[in-house]
């Protein structure tokens, strides 16, 4: 789905693969950019675009490693493996 100059609230919360409800109250937390016209909630491309490139996440901290376990814990299980102390 491409995004229009501006979108309606179910037109941005589609592209965002969130439901309507939970994109209103990203809305009214100030979490993703909008127009208030009345009632109605209306989403610039922009604002949607800037809200997916501030929350997209381009690779795992340091810390964590593609099994998204510690290192402390890729350790122990890496040493409990070399023991054969790992069941199967």
């Amino acid at each position: 789905m491409d995004l229009e100059d501006v979108n309606t609230l179910e037109q941005a919360a589609e592209y965002l693969k969130v439901t309507p409800e939970k994109l209103r109250r990203m809305a009214h937390a100030k979490l993703v950019g909008h127009i208030r016209a009345g009632r109605q909630y209306l989403f610039p491309r922009e604002a949607v675009e800037t809200y997916v490139r501030e929350h997209t996440v381009d690779r795992l901290p340091s810390s964590v490693n593609a099994w998204g376990i510690s290192d402390r814990s890729l350790r122990r299980l890496r040493e409990e493996d070399r023991r054969g102390q790992i069941r199967s």
